[in-house]
């Protein structure tokens, strides 16, 4: 199987997508278009080549804003910091435990990576829904918040005396 991953569009099957998490797949099915459409996030999808309308997997980044007090810093960070947020990250349960979540992982931290260098964005900020999705960010380098475990942040540069 040779696999791409390509910005959302109309041509992609978003209704059979299936990952074992309805609000997940509802999501992707009727509002990620729209979100696009009004410029409030960017979808990606993971398709197989030879059956490029099938989503193997998806995640959406949106432009965010943290609360310093959040952020895992060294230094006293301003009160409120830009992020790059991973709002949505899934991969169909036919493909699950495969290495298609590290896929799209790494392809969403290389735009978050391009998105601080060119607009600003000290993060990749993501909100795990529960303690095994924390630890699978985790194991990529992701940081929980001091106040809050399940907000994880990926540091992008030297920013705030972090060191990164």
């Amino acid at each position: 199987m040779k696999v791409q991953i390509q910005r959302l569009s109309s041509e992609h099957d978003r209704t059979r997508f299936d990952c074992g998490d309805l609000i997940l797949n509802r999501w992707l099915a009727q509002q990620s278009l729209q979100q696009q459409v009004k410029n409030l996030s960017r979808s990606f999808v993971l398709v197989d080549l030879e059956a490029h309308a099938t989503i193997i997997g998806y995640y959406t980044l949106t432009l965010s804003e943290v609360a310093g007090s959040s952020y895992p810093s060294r230094k006293s960070p301003p009160n409120r910091l830009p992020v790059i947020r991973l709002a949505r990250l899934a991969v169909s349960e036919a493909h699950q435990s495969q290495g298609m979540g590290e896929l799209l992982l790494m392809d969403a931290v290389q735009r978050a990576q391009e998105i601080s260098r060119n607009g600003g964005g000290v993060a990749l900020a993501v909100d795990a829904k529960h303690d095994q999705a924390a630890a699978f960010y985790q194991r990529y380098g992701f940081t929980p918040a001091p106040d809050i475990p399940l907000l994880l942040f990926l540091i992008l540069g030297n920013h705030l005396g972090t060191g990164a």
